[in-house]
């Protein structure tokens, strides 16, 4: 009796290959999503861990110690401390504080940046974990990231507090250039006296005779309030209208937070009428009130928000950005009837404490703003700061 087949009988065992080849497949697959999920997830982290590190170091460079670059100093310190807070695939990289954090030339060619690297790879024995690859031939997967940073000289700033202080000159009459001096080189109807003062005002090439990193960085400096009827001294302020309604209330909340409009090396500002000796001293009080635990550490601020475990803000609000101002720029406004002032440079200044009607205090630097085309100064007299990433 002849055998009838079926007809699907042959294709029995057709599915199963089938099943197989589809397993293979999603098997690659998987491993792609999954595997290469891990890589570019963590390739990512270590790219922020990289940045963080960089920027970090930096920041610890413009406004600590910029010549100490030793593995127990606050840059390799700071930068290596950021590269550990950022976890790459849920540990830290592995950052030789020696090798891994290095100072070369900046890409550009001007001055010396802060670069750092991380890793996770089996030769530093963090490889990133592999979940499928293994089955594909995979036998380990790592990564590298690289950032660089750099400081360059600010010329504005969003929170400059109102007080205008003259820049410095070349004390002539009883050289050197101190406290005990004033500015002498106009007589009351303005004409130039004999052996006169001499000012120069920075610029983009040269100092002039204004305030260097080289002999004014952590200058203990006295603000006194100024009197245009007389004659300029060093650290004598005049009160200036920064905020669009001048008067004693917009002039204390600038002094005690930010008045939020831009100004910049060049700008021309008008002097408050008034000596301003009371919101003075409100707005100190205010501002030292925002971080009451910082004191001054000789190159840098011990204590406060800043060195709280975790800190709490990256630069206490007690460092402030004052404006100085052209000396011959005001006695020719004076000149002319005018009392306006012309920025040429912007100063950190860590406010130490209200002594009677003075503000005593520490010359630093401060980050800052980069308005491309504006003024600026020399970096040897660049006390604002901005940092960024180049590479």
């Amino acid at each position: 009796m002849p055998v009838h087949r079926t007809r699907d009988a042959g294709e029995r065992g057709a599915v199963l290959v089938h099943v197989a080849f589809a397993f293979i497949a999603l098997l690659a697959f998987t491993t792609f999503v999954v595997d290469y999920g891990v890589f570019w997830t963590a390739r990512r982290q270590a790219q922020n861990a990289a940045d963080s590190g960089a920027l970090a170091g930096a920041i610890a460079a413009a406004y600590d110690d910029p010549d100490d670059l030793t593995d127990s100093g606050a840059i390799k310190q700071n930068a290596w401390m950021a590269t550990q807070a950022n976890l790459v695939f849920g540990q830290p990289p592995d950052v030789n504080i020696t090798s891994d954090i290095t100072f070369p030339a900046c890409p550009d060619g001007v001055g010396q940046c802060v670069r750092v690297d991380v890793y996770r790879n089996t030769a530093r024995a963090n490889p990133l974990p592999i979940f499928f690859g293994v089955l594909v031939g995979l036998a380990d997967q790592g990564i590298r990231a690289t950032a660089t940073a750099t400081i360059r000289p600010g010329n504005s700033s969003e929170c400059l507090k109102p007080w205008a202080v003259p820049d410095k000159w070349l004390e002539v009459q009883t050289p050197d250039w101190d406290d005990t001096d004033s500015f002498d080189r106009y007589d009351k109807d303005y004409n130039v006296i004999p052996d006169p003062d001499v000012y120069s005002p920075p610029t983009a090439t040269d100092t002039g005779t204004g305030f260097t990193l080289e002999d004014d960085l952590y200058r203990h400096f006295v603000l006194k309030n100024g009197d245009p009827n007389d004659a300029i001294r060093p650290g004598w302020f005049f009160p200036i209208a920064l905020a669009p309604n001048p008067g004693g209330d917009e002039y204390r909340d600038a002094i005690s937070g930010c008045v939020g409009t831009r100004y910049s090396i060049g700008d021309m500002v008008p002097v408050e009428p008034g000596n301003m000796i009371g919101p003075t001293k409100q707005g100190v009080d205010d501002l030292v009130a925002l971080d009451p635990t910082a004191t001054w550490g000789g190159t840098g601020i011990n204590g406060g928000c800043m060195n709280a475990s975790p800190p709490t803000c990256t630069l206490s609000p007690r460092v402030v950005a004052i404006p100085i101002f052209d000396l011959d720029v005001y006695y020719a406004g004076k000149q002319g009837g005018r009392i306006d002032i012309k920025i040429v440079n912007i100063l950190g200044f860590f406010i130490e404490r209200m002594d009677g009607n003075d503000v005593e205090g520490y010359l630093m630097t401060h980050p800052s703003l980069y308005i491309a085309g504006g003024d600026t100064v020399v970096d040897e007299a660049a006390f604002t700061k901005v940092i960024m990433l180049v590479r």
